[in-house]
């Protein structure tokens, strides 16, 4: 059943098939829809916050397919610092991150406009970078600049790693 994941997500959340379609198109019973729906869920709670982040961002001219397939091929590191979302996700459980914003902002890489008067839509614009380094570099440094001051959080960060 597993090999019918990919095929299966393409159909019921990329295409937007209708449960017969999909049924008759992968010839599985009722149950190994449920099935395949359960195997899905992480990969679809995944598609569904990119996709709250795409809208939040307003992008116009880029097809959320074409944003899906840019964040694919991203590596889920910041930018400046280089910190790593699994070592985010691992100071949030050593409780090493100290910002009062935690319930809304810091959980997650944040997308950057590396020039930040670019709309969200000119994707060769667009990197990930954590919190701390998107909120500091603002409209104020450019990205050489502020590479410099990264340097200064990645070791901060390599300390409370530790």
């Amino acid at each position: 059943m597993s090999v019918l994941v990919p095929k299966f997500f393409s159909l019921k959340y990329v295409q937007k098939k209708s449960k017969a379609e999909i049924l008759r198109s992968l010839q599985i019973s009722e149950a190994g829809y449920s099935e395949l729906v359960e195997a899905c869920k992480e990969q679809r709670d995944k598609r569904d916050k990119l996709y709250s982040l795409y809208k939040r961002k307003g992008f116009q001219n880029l097809p959320f397919e074409d944003f899906l397939s840019w964040v694919e091929k991203q590596d889920l590191q910041c930018y400046y610092c280089g910190i790593q979302q699994d070592e985010i996700n691992l100071l949030i459980s050593k409780n090493k991150i100290y910002t009062k914003r935690i319930t809304t902002r810091g959980r997650q890489l944040e997308l950057e406009r590396i020039l930040p008067n670019e709309t969200y839509d000119n994707i060769t614009n667009l990197k990930f970078c954590c919190y701390w380094c998107n909120n500091a570099k603002s409209d104020e440094f450019t990205e050489a600049e502020f590479k410099e001051v990264a340097k200064e959080i990645a070791k901060i960060w390599k300390n409370r790693l530790k």
